[in-house]
């Protein structure tokens, strides 16, 4: 296996919210004078075409990297009608420019009709945004990207929804995934996606809206499965002889509270 398709590997596989700690990790484990250009290669090729980038302009406006939206050297967001450039290594927007994306009539109103619809749905850290293709007028790429980072109660989480629309054929094609991290004594990590195929109706937003709906209450519904079946199954009912472990003073008439008040290892 290569150097880049380690390095890579250990980006695809990471938590979100993790980008700090896998940079350093990643850096003393190639311990090379170049590092930081191969890390900020494989971390702008990961969002550009994977996982695109939640990034914050200011105190309220977030802005996202991804292919789709990059034109030259620099990314543009017709909602917030900017350009701007990203820092792969310094992990900071660079560079903004206002006034520098004209769009036609039509993006302006599927964004207004998107972000009416993710306005209902999401929380605070969110982007919703749609684009044109450069070469077929029929063709938009409809982008939603979440997060909700909350180390502070050990866990990360971060949605991603991302379709192709032709408003010819109205055929709507795209993927959701979703990965979550809970590391408080341990890590769990959910990580599920589905593809989505559809014909859509009067509404594209419409379809999408019932699209994720329904990958919601899949994931809902797998996990109360999990909990209820699964889960049970793999757990072994504790204590054996079914009766509650006294704890405070009585622990001394266990074996273990002995083998620790004795000091026995």
């Amino acid at each position: 296996m290569s150097l880049q398709s380690i390095v890579a590997s250990m980006i695809d596989d990471a938590p979100p919210g993790n980008n700090l700690n896998l940079i350093n990790d990643i850096k003393i484990l190639l311990n090379k004078e170049d590092s930081r250009r191969i890390i900020a290669e494989n971390l702008e090729q990961f969002h550009l075409n994977k996982d695109f980038k939640l990034v914050k302009i200011n105190g309220s406006d977030f802005a996202l990297v991804s292919k789709y939206n990059k034109k030259g050297a620099k990314f543009f967001d017709p909602v917030l009608n900017i350009t701007f450039d990203y820092d792969f290594d310094a992990l900071k927007v660079i560079d903004v420019e206002a006034g520098q994306t004209p769009v036609s009539d039509e993006v302006e109103s599927y964004n207004k009709e998107f972000a009416e619809y993710c306005a209902k749905h999401y929380p605070t850290f969110y982007k919703s945004l749609v684009i044109a293709d450069e070469s077929d007028p029929a063709v938009f790429y409809f982008v939603i990207v979440d997060e909700n980072l909350n180390d502070a109660n050990f866990y990360n989480g971060r949605w991603q929804s991302f379709y192709k629309y032709n408003s010819s054929t109205k055929q709507l094609t795209g993927e959701i995934s979703v990965k979550i991290h809970y590391y408080e004594d341990g890590n769990v990590i959910l990580n599920s996606g589905t593809k989505v195929s559809e014909q859509a109706g009067s509404s594209v937003v419409d379809t999408i809206a019932k699209a994720e709906t329904a990958f919601e209450t899949a994931v809902f519904s797998k996990f109360a499965n999990l909990n209820e079946d699964l889960f049970k199954n793999l757990r072994r009912q504790l204590p054996i002889n079914r009766s509650k472990v006294r704890w405070g003073d009585a622990i001394g008439n266990y074996k273990l509270g002995q083998d620790v008040v004795g000091g026995r290892h």
